[in-house]
């Protein structure tokens, strides 16, 4: 899509209500050219907020200073550990050092300001069990705003087969590969249980503030199984992802089921539409294979009762706006 394509997108998107726009891809900062006036044009919205989240690989002190004055909300940076056990898990030397020289580099172009906010974004799973805790006193004293962790969970070939819908095969992000599993043990589940109770202590006295929510819902034996017990999906009902090419699709899991696209039709003739509500019923009440293993359905799909039990969490945390 070209600026102004993306730009009418928003228009849609802000007529139907939506107040929050994340930009992601293999790396957004590939298209500067778009992302930064898109940025600006967003902020033009009334109650929009955007976010951005990026590998760091072209993230530079002039990308980050863009970014500060076109007004982004959050950055979120992936750090699975700090120094040699982040590089071991994206399976690179300089993993860390490429991440730890981009939060600097939007540190220095935010200053005093608030935003944007700077969150980390920690993935555990049985590579880093015993030293994703870590993260957080390294995010804490970058001066980071946020440390979310969440669960690895993951896919393999077996289960996207039994969730094919009228010949389309999901194409989730991560899937298992080899047959090497990232799922923890139970002893390994425990520890991370462990660690995270440690980690809500010590956050009470540090700036920053700590997310669970994702791994707190999850008991030892849904760590071990990857089973996440998602009764209902709300992503397909409430979150509109647009790709490059503008289709719209109704789960990102589900790429090549296009719902419509926004350059020959308005999003609000595309979203409810006959194949999106078909597309929706598919994933009533648990029906797909998939959804049992979604782990971004654990903490976006809540019950009432896990609704109220978040918003407590929150209360009891520290939040910077």
């Amino acid at each position: 899509l070209s600026l102004d394509e993306w730009k009418r997108a928003v228009d849609m998107c802000h007529e139907m209500g939506v107040k929050g726009v994340e930009l992601f891809g293999g790396d957004a900062l590939l298209r500067l050219d778009v992302l930064i006036p898109l940025i600006r044009y967003i902020k033009t919205k009334d109650g929009m907020e955007t976010d951005l989240v990026t590998n760091s690989n072209l993230l530079t002190d002039d990308v980050a200073e863009e970014l500060v004055a076109a007004g982004i909300d959050d950055i979120w940076f992936s750090i699975d550990g700090v120094s040699a056990w982040h590089n071991r898990v994206r399976g690179r030397d300089d993993a860390f050092e490429r991440v730890d020289r981009a939060i600097d580099a939007v540190l220095r172009a935010r200053g005093n300001r608030c935003r944007p906010r700077i969150r980390a974004n920690t993935t555990i799973s049985n590579l880093n069990y015993d030293h994703f805790d870590e993260v957080l006193a390294y995010a804490e004293s970058k001066g980071m705003d946020f440390m979310h962790c969440e669960y690895a969970g993951e896919f393999w070939d077996e289960l996207l087969d039994r969730s094919v819908i009228d010949g389309i095969r999901p194409n989730p992000y991560f899937v298992r590969q080899e047959g090497r599993s990232i799922l923890t043990t139970r002893e390994q589940a425990e520890i991370i249980k462990d660690k995270i109770e440690k980690m809500k202590k010590a956050v009470r006295g540090m700036r920053i503030s700590l997310q669970t929510e994702n791994v707190d819902r999850l008991t030892i034996q849904q760590m071990t199984t990857g089973l996440c017990d998602n009764r209902r999906c709300y992503i397909t009902r409430t979150k509109v992802t647009v790709d490059p090419r503008g289709n719209v699709v109704g789960c990102g899991f589900f790429a090549d089921w296009k719902l419509g696209n926004i350059r020959q039709q308005h999003l609000r003739d595309i979203w409810d539409n006959p194949s999106h509500r078909r597309f929706m019923k598919h994933f009533a009440h648990g029906a797909m294979a998939i959804c049992d293993h979604c782990i971004m359905g654990v903490q976006r799909n809540p019950s009432l009762w896990q609704s109220l039990r978040n918003h407590l969490y929150r209360a009891m945390g520290k939040v910077r706006r």
